[in-house]
Formats: C-alpha cells, structure tokens, sequence
C-alpha cells in the first residue's frame, strides 16, 4: 500500500516507543487481584520448570513500573539453597550482586531497588536470569526499555549458536505479547519467556 501524499512513516524506533508507552501503562493498569492471581501462576510455572530446578545462580530483577513481583520466589529459592542475585546499575554497566537475606536495599537513579553490598558474579557464571521484559514475540525477540543494559551485559550470547549458561528467561504478563517484533542488530535472543499462561521456548 502506498502511502498518502503528505503522510509520515513512523520510523522504527517511533513505532517502538509508542509500543513501549501502550504497554508499560496496560501493565501498570493490571487490577491488583488480577496482577496477584497472574504472579501465582508465573511462581508455579517457574518452579516447574526443569531449568529452574537444576540451577543453582539464578538472576532476578526487583519488580518496577508493573513489571511481575518475583518476591514469593526468593525465600523458596533460598530455601532450596540456590544463589541469588539483582542487576546493579553503574553509569552504562550493569553487574550483578548477591541478595543475600536481610540486605539493605536502596533505590538506583531510575526508581528500582538494590542492594548497597554484596558479592558480585560474572554475567557468564550464572545459570538462569530471570529478565525483565516491556515486550515480546513469539521467536524470542525482546523488547526492553530502550537502555541497552541486558543486551549490553549478554551480548557474548549473540555469537553463540548453542549455549548452556545462562538461559534467559523473560518473565511477563500476556498482555505483552505482540506481533512479529523486528529485532535490531544488538539484541540478545530470549531462551524462553514465562507468563501466567504458560512457559515458551525459543
């Protein structure tokens, strides 16, 4: 279809703002019984899955701006003697820190918690990251929040065609699944992504 005289073509990056905008405000939206019921069933499909079960590192975001609450995750998670850590932001870097129990946490520049101490691990020594999404498809494409710091820490995993460690596993609502996203040249695959509706493997 050719477009009219006059009109304008969003580029690729507008369409994807406007995406990230429709999104992050249906997320923040979600009624609290229904984001409750929906965090349940992200928990139990989490904990079913055979990658989850065998890990022993495992990555986890501190929920922000609607994203799913993994809080009831944690002391299950400790309680079956795995290590877990939070993303802490410095400048463009984006590292990660144990969650160790009792932790002071304390709000980073864009609003999300942290925690101020602990022991650091390498992106490449975990097993399972849990990754925050603002949107994704069904090939595993990933749609963040436009900051770069995920595709930045994984970018080793774009020259891999097979992989072992880490698995990233975004975690969502269905209301976040779109349509065939067009993924630009530096973004890091999803393994997989869990909703409250099921897990997808990519």
């Amino acid at each position: 279809m050719t477009a009219q005289a006059g009109s304008i073509t969003p580029s690729a990056d507008e369409v994807r703002r406007q995406l990230r905008r429709e999104l992050r405000a249906k997320r923040r939206a979600l009624p609290a019984a229904a984001r409750a019921e929906a965090d349940r069933a992200i928990h139990a499909h989490l904990r079913s899955l055979p990658e989850y079960r065998r890990a022993l590192r495992i990555a986890l975001f501190m929920a922000f701006d609607g994203e799913p609450s993994l809080r009831p995750l944690v002391e299950a998670a400790r309680r079956q003697r795995k290590q877990l850590y939070v993303p802490v932001l410095r400048g463009l870097t984006m590292r990660f820190a144990e969650l160790e129990p009792g932790a002071t946490l304390a709000a980073n520049f864009f609003g999300i918690m942290e925690p101020e101490l602990g022991a650091e691990i390498e992106a490449r020594e975990l097993d399972l990251v849990l990754t925050p999404l603002v949107a994704f498809d069904d090939h595993g494409v990933r749609l963040g929040v436009g900051r770069g710091y995920y595709d930045r820490t994984f970018k080793f995993l774009r020259h891999r065609s097979h992989w072992r460690r880490p698995k990233l596993l975004g975690v969502a609502y269905e209301l976040q699944r779109v349509g065939p996203l067009t993924p630009s040249s530096w973004d890091v695959p999803l393994w997989g992504v869990v909703t409250e509706s099921r897990v997808r493997r990519f």
